[in-house]
């Protein structure tokens, strides 16, 4: 599509029909009459080649297409009017913006919760979508603007991004309390070597350099069971006589509400960074700008710390 034959109004328009799912509300959030919404609304299902509104009793209801294209075009006015603003003219308070973060569940578990409380006092009205990383296709939706953060233990490593350490954990060795390696002051190597492992997937960045990492030095483990997803390993380990790696912090989630154990690796571990990283296209975006520092300075807050 060549953006010369694409007349950027629509997008406006679009975005208050999709807001308001109703036309006469449409066109007094834009200031234009209901015939002119009704004639932009053509012309944006001839671009598009999809009706994405479907008039009924309880008002426009948008189509799948619509709705795919809903977020794109609300970050894609979100990022112009920013940059035709003054660049301190981001107010948290009343900023009804949406950032979207992709994390994995280690993230959403152990950060998301503590983030939420805090921001939902500061801007109440903006919006945090967490999604899980999307593999090969982060960077480019990174890029596109459909992703505003990364976080993962390993950054971006590639021009045009930017990445930094927002948190640094450890790894934690969890069983069940009547595990009878939970009896032990500490566990040794041959202990940690000879136990029965829960395994995460190795896709997982830190479980891939983590195992790499534990093979270098010597130690074989066996694994039992290998899951998808790290907050099963918690469960499993409570309800079994298996053990589980994990970060210290998610360890500490899994006691709250587990009966598990936690011990010490008898091993001399690197630490587990986590980074987050985002497009260079963003770094002077007031909006971003302000949600990035701000989740550094919550996760790096004594009260994370441990």
């Amino acid at each position: 599509m060549n953006l010369r034959n694409v007349d950027l109004n629509l997008l406006t328009i679009f975005d208050a029909i999709m807001t308001e799912r109703n036309m006469t509300r449409a066109a007094e959030r834009v200031g234009m009459t209901q015939p002119a919404i009704s004639n932009a609304l053509s012309r944006l299902r001839a671009l598009t080649g999809d009706p994405l509104f479907t008039r009924t009793a309880k008002g426009m209801v948008p189509t799948p297409r619509a709705d795919a294209l809903a977020q794109p075009i609300r970050q894609a006015l979100d990022l112009v009017r920013a940059g035709l603003t003054d660049a301190t003219s981001f107010h948290p308070d009343t900023s009804k913006r949406n950032f979207v973060v992709a994390m994995g569940d280690y993230c959403e578990v152990v950060f998301l919760p503590k983030i939420i409380s805090i921001l939902s006092v500061e801007a109440p009205h903006i919006q945090i979508t967490a999604l899980a990383p999307a593999g090969s296709t982060l960077s480019k939706e990174m890029k596109d603007g459909t992703v505003d953060l990364a976080w993962d233990t390993l950054p971006i490593d590639r021009t045009g991004y930017v990445s930094e350490i927002v948190f640094d954990d450890r790894l934690v060795c969890i069983m069940a309390r009547d595990n009878p390696l939970a009896q032990a002051r500490t566990l040794s190597a041959q202990d940690y070597e000879t136990a029965a492992h829960i395994r995460l997937d190795p896709g997982h960045t830190y479980v891939h350099a983590f195992d790499r990492y534990v093979r270098h030095l010597g130690i074989h483990r066996r694994f039992a069971v290998e899951v998808s997803r790290i907050i099963p390993m918690g469960y499993i380990a409570a309800e079994s006589q298996y053990v589980a790696t994990v970060p210290y912090h998610l360890a500490l989630r899994f006691a709250e509400t587990l009966p598990i154990a936690i011990k010490e690796l008898p091993l001399e571990m690197p630490r587990s960074p986590v980074y987050q990283s985002w497009s260079e296209t963003l770094k002077d975006d007031p909006g971003h700008r302000w949600f990035r520092n701000r989740l550094k300075e919550i996760l790096r807050a004594p009260t994370m710390a441990g």
